[in-house]
Parts: C-alpha cells; sequence; structure tokens
C-alpha cells in the first residue's frame, strides 16, 4: 500500500524534474536568440522584406510573462522558431 510520505517524495522529485526541465528548455530558447543575433550580425546580405517581417513579428507577439502561462512559452517557441528558419536564409 502506497502511503503518503511516498506521495510526498514523488511529488517533491516531479518540482524538481520540472525545474531542471523547464530551465534547460529556457537556455536553449535563449541560446536559440543568440544564434539569430549572431547570424544577423554577420551577415553580409540581408534582404529588407525578411527583416522588416522578423520585426513585425516580434512586435505582435502578445504574451503576459508575469502570468507564466504554457500558452505564452509555446508561442515563444513558435516564434524562435519562425525567426530561426527565416535567418538561416541568410
Amino acid at each position: 500500500m502506497k502511503t503518503k510520505a511516498e506521495l510526498t517524495n514523488s511529488l517533491h522529485t516531479l518540482r524538481l524534474l520540472v525545474r531542471e526541465v523547464g530551465g534547460n528548455y529556457l537556455a536553449s530558447l535563449q541560446s536559440d536568440v543568440a544564434r539569430i543575433e549572431q547570424v544577423l550580425k554577420t551577415a553580409e546580405h540581408v534582404n529588407d522584406k525578411q527583416l522588416t517581417a522578423m520585426l513585425k513579428a516580434i512586435t505582435r507577439l502578445d504574451i503576459k510573462p508575469q502570468k507564466g502561462r504554457r500558452r505564452d512559452l509555446k508561442e515563444l517557441d513558435r516564434l524562435i522558431s519562425k525567426l530561426s528558419d527565416m535567418a538561416d536564409n541568410w
């Protein structure tokens, strides 16, 4: 029979896993943005239409960081992926 203490321990472990996975996920997103910045700095020929599209995509971003919603993380992930794909074409 499972005990309350076992469940409490398992929930504590789960909390630690969420923290670790979340931290690694955020670090990966930050790394992707830094790579895009580096590509932009070193690109010799940048398409003005792409720059405009990237800026519009960033300014249209509608998130509420203080709420810590999964939806906002998904939106950030989609945007960064889109920007990364565009930067790969430079």
